[in-house]
């Protein structure tokens, strides 16, 4: 991820908790808090500037993207 889409995306883009859905025309940003907890949306608004689940990853970005399309 470069620059420009980690300032557009927020948070999410170094949240252990964000995982990237791709499809073929465009990019969703999950929050795997939702499932268990509902005060995260399930795709939030971005950028995310803040949040009281974030926390950063080991790695420093998002987990793999998933194709949609499966």
């Amino acid at each position: 991820m470069d620059r420009e889409e980690s300032k557009q995306v927020g948070l999410c883009a170094s949240c252990r908790h964000a995982r990237v859905v791709t499809t073929p025309r465009s990019r969703f940003w999950l929050c795997s808090l939702a499932a268990v907890d509902p005060r995260f949306e399930k795709y939030p608004r971005l950028p995310v500037l803040a949040c009281p689940g974030y926390e950063v990853t080991p790695e420093g970005g998002p987990a793999p993207a998933e194709d949609a399309g499966e």
